[in-house]
């Protein structure tokens, strides 16, 4: 089975997303942002519709609807080559669509679930919100965190309309199973087994008179597994008290040094990964940097079909090539005044100048002896700031490592499903064996959105979309005079964010962090 949505289909009930009738309303960056996220989550795909209540010949200026449509400068002009998918309304007071949604819009139209956004401040409501005091000029946090806003209202609205399973399936899969007329499983594994050398389980019937055979159907399918299986669904809330701050720092709290945050400056940045969470930070930040460069590394050498749902990078034309070859093209339409660098490699210890006799090194890391042959090095000691995209712990303490031995400051992600975290590590505030301890800084275990991983799970865009506008927004804070800013560590449960202050590291630890890793 060929299904680009097929990693959510665990989270969600597809078949409703794509005949739902939305409504959009708001500021045409929102629209833009929340269609964005609607193409991703496969949202009226089918025989569903996006009502576009906006100026809807005015361009829209998020960096993502470039991305996604880059054919179409208007809503306009996406409306004439949909097929009916899109429509522009007038007028909100219609019983045909299932929901409205209002990003950065007024209480003119009355909608089901706002959500407002400016400078490091996001706010989602089931009643109008009132325009922020602050909201009287451009901010440089502002595209990321209606990013964020955007997500947790379409996160609040899966659940809202039903659509949200009520528990996460990572994986389904068609299994071929036979029973072989024997009781000795080594003599049926002898003589039965599974084709092109796919594992075959066995074990006794339950009548204990022969053994039972299962192979697992290997990727691509011949259909839709999740069609054979009903998941229960969350309850429809009444949204009666719905207000949810989803910023970073809370939507009525007083002033602080984040709003008068006006620029950034140039920087030099290595992202290690653009999957989930780097193909939505990496965007939010080449359209920001004034200038500098933006290496991104990636060894992932093929993108596949089940990552589109949620890596706003890639499309149809890309499946295939290399996600950092990809990323570069995609990312050098966006900023002309910056250098995008590919890698398309791995981050080894070699990187880092590890001594090939130091032996706590060689014990945690295989040491590549081509690693230090490549420009990756050079990235790293000429760049100020890491983002960690990742995909396991290990590789994020090996770069933590690299931020701690070049001096450099590391914005840390992570997503799992429905769970996102975010978070910034220094020599000041800690390294991840500082926050994780050694054993969880080290562990092996690589997270996969493919059968072939050592543990597949299900992924989303909502969640993905969180963590890297987040990961951009931490970002450019340390790429601003407010460098010395306390950021927090924020964790995203299916729409909910939770800020947690991180100031130092444990008091234990006094020691420096490198002597942790």
């Amino acid at each position: 089975m060929q299904n680009r949505f097929f990693r959510q289909l665990g989270l969600v009930d597809q078949e409703r997303l794509q005949s739902l009738n939305v409504l959009v309303s708001g500021s045409n960056e929102g629209i833009a942002d929340l269609i964005v996220l609607f193409q991703q989550l496969g949202i009226a795909g089918g025989k569903g519709r996006i009502g576009i209540l906006c100026e809807h010949h005015k361009a829209p200026t998020s960096v993502f609807w470039k991305l996604a449509f880059p054919k179409s400068a208007t809503f306009s002009e996406l409306v004439t080559t949909s097929e009916n998918k899109y429509v522009v309304v007038d007028c909100a007071d219609s019983d045909e669509w299932d929901i409205h949604l209002s990003l950065n819009g007024s209480s003119e139209h009355a909608a089901n679930l706002y959500g407002r956004s400016w400078g490091p401040r996001a706010l989602i409501s089931n009643e109008p919100i009132a325009k922020g005091q602050f909201e009287h000029e451009s901010h440089p946090l502002t595209p990321s965190l209606r990013i964020a806003c955007a997500s947790a209202l379409v996160e609040t609205m899966l659940t809202y309309i039903g659509a949200k399973n009520q528990i996460s399936v990572s994986d389904a899969w068609f299994t071929v199973t036979c029973r072989i007329e024997t009781t000795d499983t080594s003599m049926a594994a002898e003589y039965v087994a599974g084709m092109n050398g796919i594992p075959m389980s066995y074990q006794p019937t339950s009548d204990g008179l022969a053994t039972l055979a299962r192979v697992r159907v290997p990727y691509p399918m011949p259909g839709n597994p999740y069609q054979f299986i009903n998941i229960k669904k969350e309850h429809q809330q009444k949204q009666v008290d719905l207000h949810h701050n989803v910023g970073l720092i809370d939507w009525n709290s007083m002033p602080t040094e984040l709003d008068g945050l006006t620029s950034v400056l140039p920087v030099d940045a290595v992202m290690l990964g653009v999957g989930g969470l780097g193909s939505w930070a990496a965007p939010l930040l080449a359209q920001q940097m004034p200038s500098g460069t933006l290496h991104i590394v990636d060894g992932d050498l093929s993108i596949e079909q089940h990552n589109l749902n949620r890596q706003v990078l890639y499309n149809e034309t890309h499946v295939g090539q290399a996600k950092a070859t990809v990323a570069e093209q995609q990312l050098k339409e966006l900023n002309a005044n910056i250098t995008i660098v590919a890698h398309e490699e791995h981050l080894l210890p070699g990187h880092l100048n590890v001594e090939e006799d130091d032996e706590s090194d060689e014990l945690i890391f295989d040491l590549d002896e081509d690693g230090p042959g490549s420009y990756l090095t050079d990235a790293l000691t000429s760049s100020s700031l890491y983002f960690g995209c990742l995909d396991n712990m290990r590789a994020r303490t090996l770069l933590n490592e690299a931020a701690l031995n070049f001096k450099a400051t590391m914005i840390n992600g992570g997503s799992e499903s429905v769970h996102a975290i975010v978070e910034r590590l220094n020599a000041s505030e800690g390294c991840m064996v500082c926050r994780y301890g050694r054993d969880s800084a080290y562990e092996s275990e690589v997270i996969s959105c493919t059968e072939e991983g050592a543990r597949p799970i299900a992924s989303i865009a909502t969640t993905t979309a969180w963590a890297g506008a987040m990961m951009a927004a931490l970002g450019l804070i340390e790429a601003s005079e407010l460098t010395e800013q306390s950021a927090p560590r924020l964790q995203w449960h299916k729409g909910a964010v939770e800020r947690i202050q991180v100031n130092s590291k444990p008091p234990w630890f006094n020691e420096p962090c490198l002597r942790h890793i």
